[in-house]
């Protein structure tokens, strides 16, 4: 959901303004424009560059406010989730550290990124503040927290770790997590399979349609946010051409 700062940027308490700015100074950067073209000699497109950089800047400002999307997701280390463009991040590992007081001091989650079966990213350390950008799409580390998960066992040995809601199948049987049971040390689970559906409540070492129920393990997980900007390009293009208008200006000047 929106904040009420977020919402501000897109109501037309802020759109009605930024227009008029634009409309103003594209008519001012047109106008002196046209004129610094009609002299013969000693033209100075420098404001140019820069006004053109800064109507820019309210286009891709604008463009990153009302356009903006989000997402969330909470990985465990190994776990995977498929992102726009068939793109597929793996969180390869995650560390924490702490100061002495036990406050938060550093989170690093390392991923890599997979595109139709190819390596496109390899072991990249998220950190606060230090995103990984596909194109629109920046990836930032956000949280983490400590995560309860129920191990099972499949038929061939096999372990995973579930968070609620999650299934795991094997040979046609499905094994769904649904809850903690009201006696936290059970788990209530749905097996579906070609006899029907069943609801149960296992406790550690229960069996049901081939799976093991192992017990609940506290597990390390770190949040990450996807943020699609439709305006970022943009931005990055106004402020590459305000800073050469800038050079520009005042080498011109000196």
């Amino acid at each position: 959901p929106q904040g009420r700062g977020s919402r501000f940027f897109t109501s037309i308490l802020f759109l009605l303004p930024a227009g008029l700015f634009f409309v103003t100074l594209a008519a001012c950067s047109i106008d002196r424009f046209v004129r610094e073209l009609r002299r013969p000699t000693r033209r100075r497109h420098g404001p140019d560059i820069l006004h053109l950089g800064l109507l820019l800047l309210v286009v891709g400002g604008v463009l990153s406010f009302s356009g903006r999307q989000t997402g969330s997701v909470n990985l465990a280390k190994g776990d995977q989730v498929e992102m726009p463009g068939g793109r597929l991040l793996v969180l390869e590992d995650f560390s924490r550290t702490t100061y002495p007081d036990g406050r938060p001091r550093d989170w690093v989650s390392t991923v890599r990124v997979e595109r139709g079966g190819r390596e496109e990213v390899r072991a990249f350390p998220l950190r606060v503040n230090h995103p990984l950008r596909l194109g629109r799409i920046s990836i930032y580390q956000s949280s983490y927290a400590v995560e309860t998960l129920l191990a099972v066992t499949d038929p061939t040995g096999a372990e995973h770790l579930l968070s609620q809601g999650g299934a795991v199948e094997h040979g046609g049987t499905t094994l769904f997590y649904m809850a903690r049971a009201e006696d936290p040390s059970q788990a209530v689970v749905r097996i579906e399979g070609s006899a029907g559906a069943e609801v149960l409540r296992l406790p550690a070492g229960g069996r049901a349609g081939g799976f093991i129920v192992d017990g609940f393990r506290d597990v390390d997980v770190t949040g990450l946010q996807a943020v699609i900007d439709p305006g970022y390009p943009l931005v990055l293009a106004a402020l590459a051409l305000i800073t050469i208008g800038v050079f520009v200006t005042m080498g011109r000047k000196i």
